[in-house]
Protein backbone atom coordinates (compact mmCIF):
# COMPACT_ATOMS: atom_id res chain seq x y z
CA UNK A 1 0.00 0.00 0.00
CA UNK A 2 1.19 3.63 -0.38
CA UNK A 3 2.06 5.66 2.10
CA UNK A 4 2.40 8.86 0.38
CA UNK A 5 0.77 11.97 2.10
CA UNK A 6 -2.08 12.01 -0.30
CA UNK A 7 -2.93 8.12 0.53
CA UNK A 8 -2.95 8.40 3.74
CA UNK A 9 -4.99 11.38 3.63
CA UNK A 10 -7.73 9.81 1.76
CA UNK A 11 -7.63 6.85 4.60
CA UNK A 12 -7.77 9.22 7.05
CA UNK A 13 -11.08 10.31 4.99
CA UNK A 14 -12.49 6.62 4.97
CA UNK A 15 -11.98 6.46 8.53
CA UNK A 16 -13.72 9.77 9.09
CA UNK A 17 -16.28 8.42 6.74
CA UNK A 18 -16.94 5.61 9.15
CA UNK A 19 -16.96 7.49 11.92
CA UNK A 20 -19.57 9.65 10.83
CA UNK A 21 -21.85 6.48 9.48
CA UNK A 22 -21.69 5.56 13.31
CA UNK A 23 -22.56 8.81 14.20
CA UNK A 24 -25.68 8.87 11.83
CA UNK A 25 -26.38 5.52 13.36
CA UNK A 26 -26.68 6.59 16.75
CA UNK A 27 -27.84 9.69 16.82
CA UNK A 28 -31.58 9.29 16.23
CA UNK A 29 -31.53 8.24 19.97
CA UNK A 30 -30.45 11.69 20.72
CA UNK A 31 -33.46 12.96 20.02
CA UNK A 32 -35.60 10.99 20.82
CA UNK A 33 -34.57 11.13 24.60
CA UNK A 34 -34.55 14.78 23.93
CA UNK A 35 -38.55 14.79 22.38
CA UNK A 36 -39.70 11.88 24.21
CA UNK A 37 -37.14 11.55 26.47
CA UNK A 38 -36.60 7.55 25.87
CA UNK A 39 -34.03 5.98 23.20
CA UNK A 40 -35.10 4.32 20.08
CA UNK A 41 -36.00 0.97 21.20
CA UNK A 42 -38.52 -2.26 20.31
CA UNK A 43 -39.13 -3.57 23.93
CA UNK A 44 -41.07 -1.82 26.50
CA UNK A 45 -40.28 0.08 29.57
CA UNK A 46 -36.93 1.33 27.49
CA UNK A 47 -35.69 4.27 30.08
CA UNK A 48 -32.38 6.30 28.75
CA UNK A 49 -30.22 6.65 31.86
CA UNK A 50 -30.11 10.12 31.71
CA UNK A 51 -33.54 9.97 33.02
CA UNK A 52 -32.69 8.08 35.89
CA UNK A 53 -29.74 10.76 36.77
CA UNK A 54 -32.21 13.47 36.10
CA UNK A 55 -34.86 12.40 38.46
CA UNK A 56 -31.87 11.61 41.17
CA UNK A 57 -31.25 15.16 41.10
CA UNK A 58 -34.26 16.01 41.96
CA UNK A 59 -34.96 13.40 44.88
CA UNK A 60 -31.63 15.13 45.85
CA UNK A 61 -33.49 18.26 46.16
CA UNK A 62 -36.90 17.17 47.43
CA UNK A 63 -36.33 14.19 49.42
CA UNK A 64 -32.60 13.11 49.83
CA UNK A 65 -33.39 10.19 52.48
CA UNK A 66 -35.62 8.69 49.64
CA UNK A 67 -32.19 8.58 47.18
CA UNK A 68 -32.14 4.60 46.77
CA UNK A 69 -35.77 4.09 47.99
CA UNK A 70 -36.77 2.03 44.56
CA UNK A 71 -40.41 3.47 44.66
CA UNK A 72 -40.05 6.86 45.02
CA UNK A 73 -37.09 6.65 41.91
CA UNK A 74 -39.83 5.48 40.24
CA UNK A 75 -42.39 7.51 40.80
CA UNK A 76 -40.03 10.45 40.19
CA UNK A 77 -38.94 8.64 36.46
CA UNK A 78 -42.50 8.21 35.84
CA UNK A 79 -43.08 11.98 36.14
CA UNK A 80 -40.21 12.18 33.12
CA UNK A 81 -41.12 9.22 31.17
CA UNK A 82 -43.52 6.60 30.58
CA UNK A 83 -42.67 3.34 32.84
CA UNK A 84 -43.61 0.79 34.70
CA UNK A 85 -40.38 -0.48 35.52
CA UNK A 86 -37.57 1.17 37.95
CA UNK A 87 -33.90 1.96 36.02
CA UNK A 88 -32.09 1.38 39.70
CA UNK A 89 -29.76 4.72 40.13
CA UNK A 90 -26.48 2.44 41.53
CA UNK A 91 -24.10 5.65 41.99
CA UNK A 92 -22.87 6.59 45.64
CA UNK A 93 -25.02 10.11 46.62
CA UNK A 94 -22.09 12.04 45.63
CA UNK A 95 -22.57 11.15 42.41
CA UNK A 96 -26.15 12.15 42.46
CA UNK A 97 -25.37 15.63 43.67
CA UNK A 98 -23.29 16.31 40.38
CA UNK A 99 -26.97 15.97 38.77
CA UNK A 100 -28.72 18.21 41.23
CA UNK A 101 -27.92 21.71 39.56
CA UNK A 102 -29.14 20.03 36.33
CA UNK A 103 -32.36 18.78 37.87
CA UNK A 104 -33.16 22.37 38.39
CA UNK A 105 -34.22 23.14 34.48
CA UNK A 106 -36.93 21.54 32.40
CA UNK A 107 -35.90 18.45 30.95
CA UNK A 108 -34.64 18.88 27.74
CA UNK A 109 -32.38 21.59 28.54
CA UNK A 110 -30.83 19.73 31.04
CA UNK A 111 -30.25 16.93 28.55
CA UNK A 112 -29.05 19.27 26.13
CA UNK A 113 -26.45 20.98 28.64
CA UNK A 114 -25.48 17.31 29.60
CA UNK A 115 -24.46 16.70 25.87
CA UNK A 116 -22.41 19.69 25.26
CA UNK A 117 -20.75 18.92 28.86
CA UNK A 118 -19.45 15.61 27.79
CA UNK A 119 -18.33 16.98 24.44
CA UNK A 120 -16.69 19.17 26.29
CA UNK A 121 -15.33 16.81 28.28
CA UNK A 122 -13.92 14.68 25.91
CA UNK A 123 -12.44 17.78 23.69
CA UNK A 124 -10.42 18.67 26.56
CA UNK A 125 -9.28 15.54 27.57
CA UNK A 126 -8.00 14.86 24.10
CA UNK A 127 -6.68 18.16 24.10
CA UNK A 128 -4.74 17.47 27.29
CA UNK A 129 -3.31 14.27 25.69
CA UNK A 130 -2.36 15.59 22.52
CA UNK A 131 -0.32 18.59 24.15
CA UNK A 132 0.99 16.71 27.25
CA UNK A 133 2.41 13.05 25.80
CA UNK A 134 3.26 15.22 23.67
CA UNK A 135 1.85 14.21 19.75
CA UNK A 136 2.96 14.82 16.40
CA UNK A 137 0.29 16.14 13.80
CA UNK A 138 0.03 12.79 12.86
CA UNK A 139 -0.55 10.85 16.33
CA UNK A 140 -3.04 13.64 16.87
CA UNK A 141 -5.08 12.88 13.94
CA UNK A 142 -4.89 9.49 13.99
CA UNK A 143 -6.41 9.75 17.95
CA UNK A 144 -8.66 12.48 16.89
CA UNK A 145 -10.27 9.75 14.29
CA UNK A 146 -10.17 6.62 17.10
CA UNK A 147 -12.23 9.30 19.48
CA UNK A 148 -15.10 9.82 17.09
CA UNK A 149 -14.82 6.11 15.81
CA UNK A 150 -15.25 5.50 19.79
CA UNK A 151 -18.97 3.85 19.65
CA UNK A 152 -18.59 4.09 23.69
CA UNK A 153 -18.32 7.90 23.32
CA UNK A 154 -20.78 8.05 21.14
CA UNK A 155 -22.78 6.58 23.02
CA UNK A 156 -22.12 8.82 26.22
CA UNK A 157 -22.53 11.59 23.99
CA UNK A 158 -26.31 10.68 22.91
CA UNK A 159 -27.03 8.78 25.78
CA UNK A 160 -25.61 11.45 28.39
CA UNK A 161 -23.70 8.96 30.11
CA UNK A 162 -21.37 9.68 32.26
CA UNK A 163 -17.96 8.22 31.24
CA UNK A 164 -16.33 11.47 29.82
CA UNK A 165 -16.40 12.61 33.03
CA UNK A 166 -14.26 9.54 34.26
CA UNK A 167 -12.06 9.94 31.30
CA UNK A 168 -11.42 13.48 32.40
CA UNK A 169 -10.17 12.72 36.06
CA UNK A 170 -8.40 9.50 34.45
CA UNK A 171 -6.51 11.31 32.11
CA UNK A 172 -5.31 13.96 34.60
CA UNK A 173 -4.03 11.06 36.75
CA UNK A 174 -2.71 9.21 34.75
CA UNK A 175 -0.45 12.69 33.04
CA UNK A 176 0.15 13.74 36.39
CA UNK A 177 1.84 10.65 37.70
CA UNK A 178 4.12 11.06 34.21
CA UNK A 179 5.15 13.89 35.69
CA UNK A 180 5.98 12.89 39.40
CA UNK A 181 3.16 15.23 40.56
CA UNK A 182 1.91 13.07 43.81
CA UNK A 183 -0.62 16.09 44.96
CA UNK A 184 -2.26 16.22 41.63
CA UNK A 185 -2.19 12.20 40.99
CA UNK A 186 -4.42 11.93 43.83
CA UNK A 187 -6.45 14.31 43.75
CA UNK A 188 -7.21 13.60 40.62
CA UNK A 189 -7.58 9.67 41.99
CA UNK A 190 -10.40 10.80 44.60
CA UNK A 191 -12.29 12.59 42.53
CA UNK A 192 -12.94 9.32 40.34
CA UNK A 193 -15.00 8.28 43.41
CA UNK A 194 -17.60 9.61 41.20
CA UNK A 195 -17.75 5.87 39.94
CA UNK A 196 -16.34 4.22 42.21
CA UNK A 197 -15.07 0.98 40.91
CA UNK A 198 -12.43 2.85 39.06
CA UNK A 199 -11.02 3.80 42.46
CA UNK A 200 -9.27 0.74 43.22
CA UNK A 201 -6.55 0.49 40.66
CA UNK A 202 -4.96 3.91 40.21
CA UNK A 203 -4.60 4.06 43.92
CA UNK A 204 -2.72 0.28 44.11
CA UNK A 205 -0.34 2.01 41.40
CA UNK A 206 0.50 5.23 43.55
CA UNK A 207 1.10 2.76 46.35
CA UNK A 208 3.33 0.15 44.08
CA UNK A 209 5.08 3.26 43.04
CA UNK A 210 5.42 4.06 46.69
CA UNK A 211 3.74 7.55 46.23
CA UNK A 212 2.44 7.80 49.69
CA UNK A 213 1.71 11.35 49.76
CA UNK A 214 -0.72 11.10 46.45
CA UNK A 215 -2.35 7.71 48.17
CA UNK A 216 -3.16 9.66 51.39
CA UNK A 217 -4.34 12.43 48.90
CA UNK A 218 -6.23 10.40 47.27
CA UNK A 219 -8.47 8.33 50.12
CA UNK A 220 -8.64 11.65 51.89
CA UNK A 221 -10.43 13.04 49.15
CA UNK A 222 -12.54 9.87 48.02
CA UNK A 223 -13.40 8.85 51.69
CA UNK A 224 -14.83 12.46 52.56
CA UNK A 225 -16.56 12.72 49.74
CA UNK A 226 -17.96 9.53 49.93
CA UNK A 227 -18.87 9.02 53.71
CA UNK A 228 -19.40 13.01 53.59
CA UNK A 229 -22.36 12.40 51.25
CA UNK A 230 -24.19 8.73 53.12
CA UNK A 231 -23.97 10.48 56.46
CA UNK A 232 -26.14 13.75 54.33
CA UNK A 233 -28.66 10.77 53.03
CA UNK A 234 -29.00 9.25 56.55
CA UNK A 235 -28.58 5.36 57.74
CA UNK A 236 -31.81 4.25 56.16
CA UNK A 237 -30.77 5.73 52.40
CA UNK A 238 -27.14 4.32 53.06
CA UNK A 239 -28.76 0.70 53.33
CA UNK A 240 -31.02 1.23 50.44
CA UNK A 241 -27.97 1.77 48.36
CA UNK A 242 -26.09 -1.33 49.86
CA UNK A 243 -28.97 -3.40 48.66
CA UNK A 244 -29.12 -2.31 45.19
CA UNK A 245 -25.62 -2.54 44.67
CA UNK A 246 -25.53 -6.06 46.04
CA UNK A 247 -28.48 -6.80 43.61
CA UNK A 248 -26.25 -5.09 40.93
CA UNK A 249 -22.96 -7.10 41.48
CA UNK A 250 -25.10 -10.36 41.83
CA UNK A 251 -27.63 -10.53 39.58
CA UNK A 252 -27.29 -11.33 35.94
CA UNK A 253 -30.83 -11.35 34.61
CA UNK A 254 -32.20 -8.41 35.70
CA UNK A 255 -33.49 -6.14 32.65
CA UNK A 256 -31.23 -2.93 33.97
CA UNK A 257 -28.03 -5.46 34.14
CA UNK A 258 -28.03 -7.24 31.38
CA UNK A 259 -24.61 -8.96 31.16
CA UNK A 260 -25.37 -9.38 27.33
CA UNK A 261 -24.38 -5.27 27.05
CA UNK A 262 -20.63 -5.93 28.48
CA UNK A 263 -17.63 -6.25 27.64
CA UNK A 264 -15.34 -7.82 30.05
CA UNK A 265 -14.25 -11.21 31.98
CA UNK A 266 -18.05 -11.14 33.78
CA UNK A 267 -19.43 -11.23 30.03
CA UNK A 268 -17.18 -13.72 28.45
CA UNK A 269 -17.43 -16.25 31.81
CA UNK A 270 -21.26 -15.90 31.53
CA UNK A 271 -21.85 -16.21 28.19
CA UNK A 272 -19.56 -19.08 27.15
CA UNK A 273 -19.53 -21.36 30.46
CA UNK A 274 -22.24 -23.53 32.80
CA UNK A 275 -23.33 -22.24 35.59
CA UNK A 276 -21.22 -23.56 37.96
CA UNK A 277 -18.24 -22.48 36.12
CA UNK A 278 -19.00 -19.12 36.18
CA UNK A 279 -17.90 -17.69 39.53
CA UNK A 280 -15.04 -19.52 40.32
CA UNK A 281 -13.39 -18.83 36.40
CA UNK A 282 -14.49 -15.35 37.00
CA UNK A 283 -12.63 -14.82 40.31
CA UNK A 284 -9.68 -16.97 38.51
CA UNK A 285 -9.20 -14.87 35.94
CA UNK A 286 -9.82 -11.44 37.74
CA UNK A 287 -6.91 -12.69 40.30
CA UNK A 288 -4.63 -13.73 36.95
CA UNK A 289 -5.39 -10.47 35.24
CA UNK A 290 -4.42 -8.22 38.74
CA UNK A 291 -1.28 -10.45 39.61
CA UNK A 292 0.17 -9.80 36.00
CA UNK A 293 -0.88 -6.16 36.53
CA UNK A 294 1.29 -6.05 39.09
CA UNK A 295 4.49 -7.99 38.02
CA UNK A 296 3.69 -5.79 35.08
CA UNK A 297 4.10 -2.67 37.14
CA UNK A 298 6.94 -3.63 39.27
CA UNK A 299 9.16 -5.08 36.92
CA UNK A 300 8.59 -1.46 34.91
CA UNK A 301 9.01 0.72 37.05
CA UNK A 302 12.77 1.48 36.90
CA UNK A 303 12.74 1.52 33.47
CA UNK A 304 13.06 5.05 31.63
CA UNK A 305 10.28 4.53 29.05
CA UNK A 306 8.26 2.24 31.12
CA UNK A 307 5.77 4.27 31.89
CA UNK A 308 3.70 4.25 28.59
CA UNK A 309 3.40 0.21 28.18
CA UNK A 310 2.43 0.05 32.38
CA UNK A 311 -0.82 2.39 32.15
CA UNK A 312 -1.62 0.80 28.48
CA UNK A 313 -1.59 -2.63 30.85
CA UNK A 314 -3.52 -0.80 34.01
CA UNK A 315 -6.01 0.79 31.73
CA UNK A 316 -6.98 -2.73 29.77
CA UNK A 317 -6.76 -4.56 33.25
CA UNK A 318 -9.14 -2.24 34.86
CA UNK A 319 -11.57 -2.11 32.08
CA UNK A 320 -11.82 -5.98 31.75
CA UNK A 321 -11.81 -6.77 35.53
CA UNK A 322 -14.51 -4.42 36.90
CA UNK A 323 -17.79 -6.64 37.28
CA UNK A 324 -19.71 -3.62 34.92
CA UNK A 325 -18.32 -2.67 31.61
CA UNK A 326 -20.85 -1.10 29.29
CA UNK A 327 -20.77 0.46 25.89
CA UNK A 328 -20.30 3.87 27.23
CA UNK A 329 -17.27 2.59 29.52
CA UNK A 330 -15.39 2.40 26.75
CA UNK A 331 -14.29 5.46 26.35
CA UNK A 332 -11.47 4.92 28.92
CA UNK A 333 -9.86 3.45 25.68
CA UNK A 334 -9.13 6.91 24.38
CA UNK A 335 -6.56 7.27 27.38
CA UNK A 336 -4.51 4.27 26.16
CA UNK A 337 -5.32 4.55 22.29
CA UNK A 338 -3.01 8.16 23.23
CA UNK A 339 -0.50 6.35 24.83
CA UNK A 340 -0.01 3.57 22.20
CA UNK A 341 0.00 6.56 19.49
CA UNK A 342 2.61 8.38 21.43
CA UNK A 343 4.90 5.28 21.18
CA UNK A 344 5.57 5.82 17.13
CA UNK A 345 7.48 8.34 15.52
CA UNK A 346 6.31 11.19 13.83
CA UNK A 347 4.43 9.56 11.69
CA UNK A 348 1.53 5.94 12.55
CA UNK A 349 1.91 2.91 9.88
CA UNK A 350 -1.35 3.09 8.18
CA UNK A 351 -2.03 -0.89 9.02
CA UNK A 352 -2.01 0.74 12.90
CA UNK A 353 -4.48 3.66 12.45
CA UNK A 354 -6.63 1.54 10.58
CA UNK A 355 -7.18 -0.77 13.63
CA UNK A 356 -7.29 1.53 16.32
CA UNK A 357 -10.46 2.69 14.08
CA UNK A 358 -11.88 -1.08 13.72
CA UNK A 359 -11.30 -1.77 17.18
CA UNK A 360 -13.09 1.80 18.27
CA UNK A 361 -16.03 0.75 16.53
CA UNK A 362 -16.41 -3.13 17.31
CA UNK A 363 -18.55 -2.64 20.32
CA UNK A 364 -21.07 -1.53 17.43
CA UNK A 365 -21.12 -5.30 16.49
CA UNK A 366 -21.62 -7.03 19.97
CA UNK A 367 -25.39 -7.73 19.36
CA UNK A 368 -24.01 -9.90 16.06
CA UNK A 369 -21.18 -11.19 17.74
CA UNK A 370 -21.68 -11.41 21.75
CA UNK A 371 -18.77 -11.10 24.01
CA UNK A 372 -16.79 -9.97 20.48
CA UNK A 373 -15.44 -6.62 22.13
CA UNK A 374 -14.85 -8.61 25.52
CA UNK A 375 -12.66 -11.57 23.69
CA UNK A 376 -10.49 -8.16 22.21
CA UNK A 377 -9.86 -6.40 25.49
CA UNK A 378 -8.80 -9.68 26.91
CA UNK A 379 -6.15 -10.43 23.80
CA UNK A 380 -4.89 -7.08 24.06
CA UNK A 381 -4.43 -7.22 27.53
CA UNK A 382 -2.58 -10.27 27.24
CA UNK A 383 -0.52 -8.58 23.99
CA UNK A 384 0.50 -5.56 26.33
CA UNK A 385 1.59 -8.11 29.29
CA UNK A 386 3.56 -10.19 27.25
CA UNK A 387 5.30 -7.80 24.93
CA UNK A 388 6.30 -5.46 27.52
CA UNK A 389 7.82 -8.40 29.82
CA UNK A 390 9.59 -9.52 26.57
CA UNK A 391 10.92 -5.65 25.55
CA UNK A 392 11.93 -5.23 29.54
CA UNK A 393 13.69 -8.40 30.07
CA UNK A 394 16.51 -8.26 32.13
Amino acid sequence: MSTTPAWRNRIKAIVFGLALGLVLHTSGNWFKILIDHVPECDKPNCVADFVTFYAEGRLAWENRQSLYDLNQQLAYQKKIAATDRVLPFVYPPITAALFAPLALMPFPAAFLVMTLANVALLWASLRLLIRRLPLTRDQSQWLVLFALCNFGAQAVVFYGQTSAIVLFFLTHHVLAQRQSNEYKAGLWAGLLCVKPQYLPIPHLVLFLRHRWRGLLIGMLVSVTLIVGAFILIGAEASRQYFQVARRMLTADDDWWNQWRSMHNLRALTIYWLAANWQAPVWWAGCLLVMASMIACNLRLASASDGFTATWIVNILALLIVIPHLFTHDLTLLILPGALFLSRFKETVPIPIGIGLAILAALPAANYLLPTIMATALVILYTLSVVLSAARYAR
